[in-house]
């Protein structure tokens, strides 16, 4: 079996969201909406082609703070159009604070609600 078809479980769930995201690679800058986010990845609907493999840098848009939080690493794990799937490889302790918070309080809305 190839690494390329292993099944890897998820470690987190991913957190359905809205937010705008700006991602940097090489000599790009593509925009686009994240779509779902977890502790360490997200899928996101952009504007320019990215593919497997490729690392970006991402500037992430949370609806609870207008400053928005750097990733400094992404590295895409699948693509199919515009919409991929980028796993969280660098982030600062403060982006991961403030990411690991905001998920947490959508998390505890969502359980409230259902």
């Amino acid at each position: 079996m190839s690494h390329a078809n292993k099944f890897v479980i998820r470690t987190y769930h991913r957190i359905p969201v809205r937010c705008v995201a700006y991602y940097l690679g090489g000599d790009f800058l593509g925009k686009g909406t994240v779509i779902n986010l977890c502790r360490n990845g997200f899928r996101i609907l952009g504007d320019h082609q990215v593919v497997p493999g490729m690392e970006l840098v991402v500037r992430l848009t949370l609806p609870d703070k207008d400053e928005p939080v750097e990733i400094q690493r992404v590295v895409v794990r699948w693509v199919r159009g515009l919409l991929f799937g980028g796993k969280i490889m660098t982030m600062s302790p403060e982006g991961e604070e403030r990411v690991g918070t905001f998920l947490s309080a959508r998390l505890r809305a969502y359980c409230a609600s259902t």
